[in-house]
Formats: C-alpha cells, structure tokens, sequence
C-alpha cells in the first residue's frame, strides 16, 4: 500500500464515507496516518459513585436505577438516566442519542467512563461512554487511541482502517539525514506512526511523539529560515535617512517615550537606511505605547518625501487613530497631511481620496480593509503598517504590500506572544519589544471575588460612576441558555439598572449586532454618552477610552488568562487610577489557581506565558483562526526540549561535513510536499 493512495481505494470506503472524511482533512493513506489521536484512554478498574471535583474524569460501576427519562430542550434531545451503585445515586446526560434507553436494560451492571460536571449544586455525568462487564474486561490494562472524529465517522472505524494500513503500507525511505537520527536519538518515521497509533506503554507514544514532534518543528523552522533569507536578498529603493528626525519628533512630543520605546524606533531607523526592505513586528503589551512608534515611522517616511499607510480592523479604531495622529501632528512647523478611509465612506468621498492621494497630496492615510481595494494607488508610498495583526488574513496584509514594490512593512500587535512562539510564527519578522508602561500610568488594581461579593463589587463600581468616570462589564453569553450557566448581557443589564441609579446610562453590546450598530454604541462609549457598557467579548481591542476606568469580568473562568488581560487593558488608559474585578463563579481550585495569576499580575509577557503553559497554543490569541500555525503534534510549552533539538538540528543542517546536498535536496522535496498540502503563512 502506497501512502499517496486515494483513501476510498481501501475497503469499506464509499463515495459517502469518503466525504466525511474529508470534513477530517483525510483524502490520503498519508493522511490517515497523520490524523493522530489527541489521547488514549486506559481502562481504569471501576469505581463506586462519591463526592467528585468539576470536570473530573471518572470510571464508574453502577446500574440503570429508573426508567430513561427524555426531554426536548430547543434543539437538543436530552436522554437522562439515574444510575446507582448500590449505595449512592448519580444522573447521566447523553444529548441526541435517543438509543440509549434500548442499550441500557434494569438490573444489568454496566461500566460507565466520562465527565463530572456540576450544575445546580448536583452532579452529573456528561455523555459517558458505556461498556458491559465483560467489553470492559477485554479492554483493561490496554491504551486505546481516541481520534478527532466528524458526525458519521466512529472512532472504531478509524482505529480499524489505521490498523489495516499499518499493517500493509509499503515501506518508505526516512527524509531526515543520518546523522539527525544518531545524535539527535531519534526513531524512524514509520516506527514513530506504529507507535504513536498502537502504543504498549506511555514509553512508546513519548519516542513517537519526540520523532513527529520534531518533525513539525524543523521543517517548520527551516521553510521560515528560507522565507527570510529569500526576503534579505531582494533590497529596496527606498533608504530613508533619519537626519536628526528622532530628537525633533521627541521634543515635540508632551511626554517622555521609555526605553524600550526609542529602542524599537532606532531598530526602524537602521531598516529603512540598511538597503533592504523592512519586515518588523512591534510586540507591545496592552496600553504599552507602541502606535507613538509607528507615527514616528510614518513621520521619518514623510521627512524622505514618500507616503505611507497604516490598516487596522475596524472604523472606530481607524477614526481614533486618524484623531490621534492629526492632533499630534498640530505641533509641527510643517505636518503631514492625513487622511481617513474607510468603508461607510459615500463614493464621492473616496474618490476625492484617492486622487488626492495619487496626486501625493496626502502623506499619510489611516484606514480598514478599505486600503486595499485596487482603485487606491499611491505616488510614491514606501511604508506599510497593520494594527492589531491577527485581525486580517494574511493576503489582506499582502495585498496592501502589493501596492509598490519591496515596501517597507511593520506590523503592530497589543498581543504579548511568548518568545518562543514569537519565533515560529514569525521567524520571518525582525521583532521589537515594548514591554513599559508610559511613564505616569498607574498599575490596575485586580481583585477575584465570589457570588457573594458582587454587591461590595457594585458598590465600587457606582463609585467610579460619581466621579464622571466609566465603565465595562463583560459576560460571556448573549442570551440565556439552559446548557450553561453563566451570565448573559441582557439579564444582566436589568440587573445592574435595579441596582444603580436611574440617572445612569447602560446598554449591551454583542457579536450578534449588526457591524454598523456595534460601531455606534462604541462611538458612544467612547464620547461619554454611556455610563456602563454590558458587553460580550466583542468589546473592541485597541480603542482608548480614556474615561473607564473599572472592568467587572463575570464568570472569568471561562476565559483563557490571555484574554482575560485583552479585556483589563480595556481600561487604564490614563492617569486615573483604574480597577480590574474578575468574578469567579466556580467552585473548582484550578479556576481560583488561574485567576489568582491575573489578579497578581499586569505583565502581559509572564501572562501568555503562564497561558501557554495551561492551554497550549491551539487557542491563544485566536492565532490558529488566523491561520498562521499549522503544527500537527507539536506543543510549543510542554515540547520545548524537541524544539531545542530542532534549532540544533537546523545549526547541523547548515555544516557541510554533516549534510551533503543529496541530503539536503531530500528534505527540501519533503517541505515542498508539505507545503502545498497544507494552508498557512508559508505557502501564501
């Protein structure tokens, strides 16, 4: 069996069957085996039913006490079973699996494996697998892989076809040189695939996972060491030289810049005069102060008589910016013309725009995704900046480069990004960190409270409220649901408005609104015009609202620790002191553990750290739904260790009397291969 095999070649695979594995992203036998279970289960000997932590997972032996109990709610099928012990009685929820009340019969002992939540003050068991006596007898002591599955396809069917390829693939020559396997200790390609899918022990899955895991790094590693080599090679026309532009832009500004602030600034200085074309990321925690160093870059850009253009992702924070940069610019003998563009502009005014623009009449232009329609053409434009990055696909950033040839670029993020993630998704980026806060900024005070603090937190809130400041509370839900408990927006408006006084002004905001609508109440907000906005998380990253000055995150431990500071670095854009509550409404000492991080720190950088570490990078920042990482195993925290080796390995790469060209070209077709089988940076 070949490993480019079509996978409906294989027996048992139809036309539908093969559709539904392509909702896995398996279209190959190279695929199914790169479809890696995200656990194993081990069959645990049964326990009897007691008094259990949320979220524990748990092996039970009990029997069907009562008749199957089933309820509609909305869309749901909810089939619900009072199991016993003997002794004690617990409740399992299964949803939409109305064949449950013909699996379990009365009487009948069964094995039952799944998850403890805690809703009402009661125990349940949500969606456990059920096994009888004597399948979960054939089963103990083994470790059985359970897969990423899609509605229609079981995780039986998945182990029985990877058991069948592995058992007939033919084999294939290993792409990693020699020396790589030797030094590095690392097992073959295909032993690394039989064990990582039928493993004997955690022994075996830890050496398969260190081979593939190290895979993903290094030829990771390598295609970006690539990407920026190609991208030094190729200079650029524009050389902008600094000639005293940086004590002239310091002087006039009001307050003094911090270390790291002016660094990031000389770090620009020396791109733009080297030759080549400038790839930078400014990384700037929250409130950190990083747009006063892209003016600066738009201004030295101007002092060389060329254009430049900076994109962010919404309207209300392309008109702060376009505020902020012409107010600055006041103070200048001779300023920049700036200019807004955005999309609820009337086609008059965009068509005055862009002559003017095309007739150099404008120096600098703020905008949205409106920057990159094609009907806008420059001058002479040399720089290139995106706000809040993660927000826009990478061909949108691309498309804007595309509007002249070898443009400097800078992107900006208020996202801390561990340094080691930093460098794999932005190996090709030179990176600057501005990590002080403005000098005169006041540290946010947090505090964690509990149910029975929120009226102490209401207290303080109106407080904030008398002296004419304003603020956020943010709840995870729009509407109620009867799956989750939690705060929704609107129940809890009514619920603030019976507690402060009527004089002030509340109202929702969510993802649900139409985009117009949204702006509009965040025009509002930031104009003083609300007192207190209940809001999702939809509140937007970036706008200043120098006024708010206190944030109340109901049910935070819902929230990654990553967002959770997004939302806090919603307030403390000021001198005033500002005041972070988080409420935790769970019983569970890991939620009070992660929230006790928050509350003891304001450091962005040692907060996405500590994120990592606890969830891993499938999620932080929403950086896989931005497509800019596609590892298949890799874990950037918990395999740091395998990435050492990988940078180690890409050191050997490089050293002739370890690698011979032969070699090289090997692994080089391999990453070709990857490449145009996945999506992401790279390849774009």
């Amino acid at each position: 069996m070949d490993y480019n095999l079509d996978i409906s070649k294989l027996k048992g695979i139809g036309a539908k069957t093969k559709a539904l594995l392509a909702k896995l992203n398996i279209y190959t036998v190279a695929d199914m085996l790169s479809h890696y279970p995200i656990r194993y289960e081990k069959f645990e000997e049964p326990g009897k039913i007691k008094e259990y932590t949320e979220e524990e997972k748990v092996t039970l032996s009990a029997r069907l006490f009562a008749p199957i109990e089933q309820k509609k709610v909305q869309r749901l099928t909810l089939s619900i079973a009072t199991l016993t012990d003997g002794e004690r009685f617990i409740k399992a929820v299964w949803y939409n699996q109305t064949y449950i009340d013909k699996v379990l019969r009365r009487g009948e002992d069964y094995v039952f494996v799944g998850k403890v939540s805690k809703k009402s003050g009661r125990y349940s068991l949500e969606q456990p697998s059920i096994y009888t006596r004597e399948e979960y007898k054939s089963l103990s002591g083994k470790l059985v892989p359970i897969y990423p599955l899609t509605k229609g396809i079981s995780n039986n069917f998945l182990n029985k076809h990877i058991s069948l390829i592995l058992s007939e693939i033919e084999p294939k020559k290993d792409y990693l040189p020699k020396v790589f396997i030797e030094k590095l200790e690392l097992i073959s390609y295909e032993e690394s695939l039989s064990l990582i899918h039928r493993p004997n022990s955690y022994e075996d899955i830890d050496r398969a996972r260190k081979r593939l895991v190290f895979d993903d790094f290094f030829t990771f590693a390598l295609a970006l060491r690539r990407l920026k080599e190609e991208d030094t090679k190729e200079k650029t026309e524009y050389l902008l030289e600094s000639n005293a532009c940086m004590e002239e832009f310091t002087k006039a500004l009001p307050y003094e810049l911090t270390a790291t602030q002016l660094k990031s600034m000389e770090e620009i200085e020396k791109d733009f005069s080297c030759g080549y074309a400038m790839n930078r990321l400014i990384q700037g925690d929250v409130g950190s102060g990083k747009t006063i160093v892209s003016i600066y870059a738009m201004y030295l850009a101007y002092k060389n008589s060329y254009q430049s253009a900076i994109m962010v992702p919404t309207e209300v924070l392309a008109k702060q910016h376009f505020k902020n940069i012409s107010s600055m610019f006041e103070k200048f003998d001779a300023p920049p013309k700036v200019a807004l563009l955005t999309g609820s502009m009337s086609k008059k005014e965009h068509l005055e725009i862009y002559k003017s623009v095309k007739e150099k009449k404008i120096d600098i232009i703020v905008g949205t995704h409106a920057l990159i329609q094609d009907a806008l053409e420059f001058d002479d434009i040399a720089l290139v900046i995106t706000d809040e990055q993660h927000r826009f696909g990478v061909r949108q950033r691309q498309k804007l480069l595309e509007k002249s040839k070898m443009l400097h670029s800078l992107i900006m993020s208020a996202t801390p990004i561990p340094r080691t993630l930093a460098l794999i998704l932005y190996g090709d980026l030179d990176i600057s960190y501005i990590k002080e806060k403005p000098k005169g900024r006041l540290d946010i005070k947090n505090c964690v409270i509990f149910d029975r603090d929120r009226e102490k937190a209401y207290k303080h809130i109106q407080k904030e409220l008398e002296k004419g400041h304003q603020a956020y509370v943010i709840c995870p839900l729009v509407e109620e649901s009867e799956n989750v408990e939690a705060e929704n927006v609107f129940d809890y408006r009514e619920k603030l408005a019976k507690y402060l006084p009527k004089n002030y002004n509340i109202k929702v905001m969510h993802g649900k609104l139409p985009e117009v609508q949204k702006a509009a109440l965040m025009s509002e907000f930031v104009s003083g015009d609300i007192d207190v906005l209940v809001s999702t998380t939809v509140i937007e990253v970036g706008v200043d609202v120098a006024n708010a000055t206190v944030i109340m995150i109901e049910d935070a431990q819902r929230f990654g620790l990553a967002s959770l500071h997004q939302l806090r670095g919603r307030v403390g854009r000021n001198m005033y002191q500002s005041y972070c509550i988080f409420v935790c409404t769970s019983d569970s000492k890991a939620a009070k553990e992660r929230l006790d991080i928050i509350g003891n720190s304001n450091d962005g950088f040692f907060i996405s750290e500590s994120d990592l570490k606890l969830r891993g990078p499938g999620d932080l920042f929403g950086l896989l739904q931005s497509g800019e990482l596609s590892f298949e195993l890799a874990d950037i925290h918990n395999d740091s260790e395998v990435f050492k080796l990988a940078m180690y390995a890409l050191e050997l790469f490089n050293d002739t009397k370890e690698v011979n060209e032969e070699e090289k070209a090997i692994v080089y077709e391999h990453i070709s291969q990857k490449q145009s089988k996945n999506t992401g940076r790279l390849t774009l």
